[in-house]
């Protein structure tokens, strides 16, 4: 007979999930001010803020913060993917590259703030 328990949420994902947005996003933010300019920085500025206070909330335990996190990754996954696809179809293999990482280490961490609720959700359906 197999018993099962219930696993616990770790911090650690969450605090995993938070560094992952926060690298992406910092790490496009930067590219294009210093690779393109300062051309439209409030508006590549504005995702970042963004990004950096939902994540300040999740850190401090507000769960809501956790659905608002998805908009800018769904955001960003929408803009970048066709950039990344115009990469792609000019040659330009490493910025299409760069880029993917990116998308993948966002929607790594949109992962770890889903599993975890849903984690969270069947432990307490369980109790």
């Amino acid at each position: 007979m197999t018993s099962m328990s219930p696993v616990a949420v770790k911090r650690t994902d969450m605090t995993a999930a938070i560094v992952l947005l926060l690298i992406a996003e910092a790490t496009l933010f930067f590219t294009f001010l210093f690779i393109i300019g300062p051309i439209a920085t409030l508006a590549r500025l504005l995702p970042l803020v963004v990004v950096l206070v939902l994540c300040a909330a999740l850190y401090w335990g507000q769960d809501w913060a956790r659905w608002g996190l998805l908009a800018p990754v769904a955001f960003r996954v929408w803009t970048i993917v066709r950039l990344i696809a115009a990469a792609w179809g000019l040659g330009r293999t490493g910025i299409a590259l760069f880029l993917m990482f990116i998308i993948l280490a966002e929607l790594s961490a949109a992962f770890l703030l889903v599993d975890s609720y849903l984690v969270r959700r069947q432990r307490l359906g369980v109790s």
